[in-house]
């Protein structure tokens, strides 16, 4: 083989590979280090917008989940105070019978209806007091929304009315009844009845969103774990492949300084001509 000084096709060839050699095995290990294939755009750029557009949605969607966890405790609080508020109910109506009964004599009648009324208050007291983080639940008409996904949509956004729980409000009318005469007590039964009817009815709304808001917050984590799944399949390395890639990269970058120095040998030769 020729000796040539002013241009070595063979040496310039080697050091172009051994350059390529090197660049690979680096991407490579800055692969196996991060755990990710793509770490920037010149990677793959359409992948890595399919990536980043796949966790921007998967973090909407772990915000909506969290909120109708949330939600999920709020409802338990107003559903408790509810059993509280019917059990009331429960009470002042055992209450109006004993009034209507015919053993009973005025000072008895006065004596139940001071428990009566202190009852009413009671419910309202409730009503008035239960929130969750500020947010008051059973003092007022109120229609809940609930942000369950990242639009704006019927499908993401779920709401749910709550009626005044307040015994003095409308939707009980419990605020003039009195017991403390027969005519009184036996009109408080139908009233009572009806509102312990409303309160069981609230209840069961509540309940029944609650379960529905169960099942988005377990169909929101199968969800999460597919996009999820989707996205490491775009974005995380093969470990094992990049791992030989790196091996063979080592490899050929050894084998090809090693060839880069047999070939310096020309210009060894050449200079020794010179001697």
């Amino acid at each position: 083989m020729p000796a040539r000084i002013n241009h070595n096709a063979h040496l310039s060839a080697m050091h172009r590979n051994l350059g390529v050699h090197f660049e690979n095995a680096n991407r490579q290990m800055e692969q196996i280090a991060s755990g990710h294939r793509v770490n920037r755009s010149s990677d793959d750029a359409a992948n890595l917008a399919l990536a980043n557009d796949i966790e921007s949605e998967t973090r909407a969607l772990q915000e909506g989940g969290r909120n109708v966890q949330q939600s999920i405790q709020m409802l338990q609080v107003a559903e408790g105070a509810l059993a509280q508020i019917s059990d009331i109910s429960r009470r002042m109506r055992e209450l109006a019978v004993q009034s209507t009964a015919l053993t009973y004599n005025d000072r008895n009648r006065q004596g139940a209806n001071m428990e009566f009324q202190q009852l009413k208050s009671e419910i309202d007291r409730i009503a008035e007091f239960t929130s969750y983080n500020g947010v008051p639940l059973l003092d007022a008409e109120r229609e809940l929304a609930i942000q369950a996904g990242p639009s704006e949509t019927s499908n993401d956004v779920s709401r749910i009315h709550i009626g005044d729980m307040r015994a003095s409000g409308p939707q009980l009318n419990l605020d003039t009844l009195s017991i403390d005469t027969v005519v009184g007590a036996q009109q408080a039964i139908d009233f009572l009845d009806e509102a312990h009817g409303k309160v069981v009815e609230q209840r069961n709304e509540i309940a029944a969103f609650h379960n529905r808001l169960q099942m988005s917050a377990d169909t929101t984590a199968t969800i999460v774990e597919r996009m999820q799944g989707a996205e490491s399949n775009i974005r995380d390395v093969d470990v094992a492949r990049a791992i030989s890639d790196m091996t063979r990269s080592q490899i050929l970058s050894q084998t090809a300084t090693g060839l880069a120095r047999e070939a310096d040998a020309d210009i060894s030769r050449i200079l020794s001509l010179l001697q």
